[in-house]
């Protein structure tokens, strides 16, 4: 019996082996190398991507800055105020800016030209912080960009969804001030929004060629709530939240869409031009009511900003500057985050910076930044602002290390900022729920500027 069963279980095993061996019919007269692209992988169909940086500073500070310390200090707060060195220097850390960038490209769309579909969606964590004894160290995130993209190639893009304003082209160079840059109260305006944008590129892009870039997106003005749930303290046509009565935002309630359109000259990497325009309307009044006029100020007002610049690379030289002007820019992160009084008429403003960075070596560069934005001070003082011009300087030593492999670069740089803030402020005393008749004069025993320093440290992986 033991003899038959061996005898059966090598009979099974040759007819297993045989069986495994026996060429496929597709096989058949296939040479070596059309057997070895036939069992090569094929690409997959969906290319994904994670790009991004985790930053953590450290850093002291002689005043009280604002919004919030740390990487999102752009100028002296003035409420209350606090004079440098009125007390201890603050020490603190900050890991807010660290951002993370997903990313999904898929097969080309027929129907749609042979245009390439990609999504992208970019968060950092300057959301807010958590609740509790402990929320400092339990940050929220926040949205950035979200938008769906369609690329014919050649220079041609669209995108549906949420990203940069146009007018927000370049920024200063910084490791501490990257998701908040200190030229936001010195020099740059534009935020986010939602819409449509288009890009178009004419010539190659890795030498001389022009772009023209235009972007159709939702109208902001203190959005408080967003879409359709904004706060509302008060009655439509009196309130001061940013809301009408029925809870829509005085930016879309004037029923017509911000616009942005921008062109820029560029040679390469080595220096590009921009010239940009915004424009957009609120409506004060809200839905529930038709505009009006009281003392010679409508209930409508008009947001509008120029904005032009360039940058360049001559060598181990870097610079690059940008200048804007315009009225009522609040909602682009002008106007030191203050928003006119819906009894007050337009605020115009002029800002600009510049900045020049020289490579010491490969890794060390030095760099220099020089920024200021001015509100129309009568302007501002009748609309009751207590900010009213900002001058701030910086200087930063930086060392960086690169490398890239196969078109992906990977960076790792340590940097030592000192931000300097020269803020002009304005208090106005008033009774207990008493809104005062704010005049040059009523303001005049408040005024002062407030300087305030930032000593920051920081350490940035890029990927």
């Amino acid at each position: 019996m033991r003899i038959h069963a061996l005898a059966g279980a090598l009979l099974l095993c040759w007819t297993t082996v045989s069986h495994a061996e026996e060429p496929k019919p597709t096989d058949l007269g296939k040479t070596p190398t059309e057997e070895a692209k036939a069992e090569a992988p094929k690409s997959p169909p969906f290319t994904f991507a994670l790009h991004g940086f985790v930053s953590g500073s450290v850093y002291m500070q002689d005043a009280s800055l604002g919004p919030s310390e740390g990487q999102q200090s752009l100028f002296v707060n003035s409420q209350p105020p606090k004079q440098p060195n009125a007390d201890k220097m603050i020490f603190g850390g900050d890991v807010r800016q660290s951002r993370f960038n997903f990313s999904v490209a898929g097969p080309q769309l027929p129907a749609f030209g042979g245009a390439t579909p990609r999504a992208v969606l970019e968060i950092d964590f300057f959301g807010g912080f958590g609740s509790g004894n402990y929320g400092d160290v339990s940050v929220t995130p926040r949205l950035r960009w979200a938008y769906a993209e369609l690329d014919w190639g050649g220079g041609n893009r669209v995108l549906f969804g949420q990203t940069n304003d146009l007018i927000f082209t370049i920024a200063p160079a910084s490791l501490a001030h990257i998701a908040f840059p200190f030229g936001y109260g010195s020099g740059n305006i534009g935020w986010r929004r939602p819409g449509i944008f288009g890009f178009h590129t004419l010539g190659d892009k890795k030498a001389m060629n022009l772009e023209f870039a235009w972007e159709v997106g939702r109208s902001q003005w203190a959005d408080a709530g967003g879409i359709g749930n904004n706060t509302v303290t008060s009655t439509a046509g009196t309130n001061t939240a940013g809301g009408d009565a029925y809870g829509f935002s005085n930016g879309v309630a004037s029923g017509i869409p911000a616009v942005e359109a921008r062109l820029m000259l560029a040679s390469g990497g080595d220096w590009s031009l921009f010239s940009t325009g915004h424009y957009q309307r609120i409506d004060r009044s809200g839905v529930g009511a038709l505009p009006t006029t009281t003392g010679g100020i409508s209930s409508d007002l008009d947001v509008i900003a120029v904005n032009a610049g360039g940058k360049a690379k001559v060598g181990p030289l870097q610079l690059a500057a940008t200048g804007f002007a315009g009225k009522n820019l609040a909602p682009l992160v002008g106007n030191f985050l203050q928003f006119n009084p819906n009894n007050r008429g337009d605020i115009h403003a002029v800002g600009g910076w510049v900045q020049a960075g020289f490579n010491l070596t490969k890794q060390l560069s030095i760099w220099g930044y020089a920024g200021i934005e001015r509100p129309d001070e009568a302007e501002a003082i009748a609309s009751g602002y207590t900010k009213l011009r900002n001058v701030t300087t910086v200087g930063m030593l930086q060392y960086r290390d690169s490398v890239k492999v196969g078109g992906a670069s990977s960076d790792y740089a340590i940097g030592f900022e000192w931000i300097h803030m020269v803020t002009r402020s304005r208090q106005y005393a008033t009774a207990a729920g008493v809104t005062p008749v704010v005049t040059a004069a009523t303001a005049a025993g408040n005024s002062g500027d407030l300087d305030g320093n930032q000593w920051i440290l920081s350490g940035n992986y890029f990927f």
